[in-house]
């Protein structure tokens, strides 16, 4: 212990002895930041417009916001979920549908983005979403994805002509994109990420915790 405190009286030890007091600060601010953090509320607002992609009971007293990619495997595996949640809440929840394509690791997310985007104008956004999901098998890593989203929507009866424009149309992709820059905002970081009445929620992982999710909501 002499030698140490020896140590510590030179100008090598004062200099240690600084260095120490400074991380032992810097770590004591960040548990104190990290604890105003955890106390601050997560609750945002997020509007709804008419351009947004509703699912159930307009105005609803419970509002989901689901960010997700079409392209992606846990968005598939949730979607029986959703759709359960929303069903057997009919009268209370509705689902919004904010598009956030992985495009660095889902290659045909974008593009499929954008058909689900297309089939909305004509008013097919929800029956090509579906498509979209339980297909997702036959076009996520398929080379042909466009003539698979063709296909689809040839089956959804749209106007095919039209449909291939809005395809390409710059006005979708800007829609698409402003909504990924939204979600970032919003602190998504990958998907699917659920809002409920504006806060941010934990994946559940079952209907039943959903579920109550959604009823502790709408108290």
């Amino acid at each position: 212990m002499k030698k140490l405190s020896h140590f510590l009286k030179t100008p090598q030890g004062k200099i240690i002895s600084g260095i120490v007091g400074i991380i032992v600060l810097l770590f004591a601010y960040y548990f104190y930041a990290m604890s105003k953090v955890e106390a601050t509320p997560t609750s945002t607002e997020i509007t709804i417009s008419e351009k947004d992609h509703v699912r159930g009971k307009g105005g609803a007293k419970v509002t989901i916001v689901e960010f997700a990619d079409f392209q992606c495997p846990a968005c598939r595996a949730y979607e029986p979920l959703v759709r359960k949640v929303v069903e057997d809440n009919k009268d209370t929840v509705q689902l919004v549908f904010r598009n956030f394509p992985l495009t660095q690791i889902h290659p045909n997310a974008l593009l499929a983005a954008k058909a689900a985007e297309a089939a909305g104008v004509q008013g097919k956004f929800w029956e090509m979403h579906d498509v979209l999901y339980d297909k997702q098998d036959e076009w996520s890593s398929a080379l042909n994805a466009r003539d698979k989203f063709m296909v689809y929507a040839t089956t959804l009866g749209l106007d095919m002509t039209k449909f291939a424009q809005d395809l390409n149309s710059k006005e979708i992709e800007d829609k698409i994109r402003a909504e990924m820059k939204e979600g970032v905002a919003l602190g998504v970081q990958g998907t699917p990420s659920f809002f409920v009445n504006g806060k941010k929620i934990e994946n559940p992982r079952s209907v039943e915790a959903f579920d109550k999710i959604v009823k502790d909501a709408a108290e």
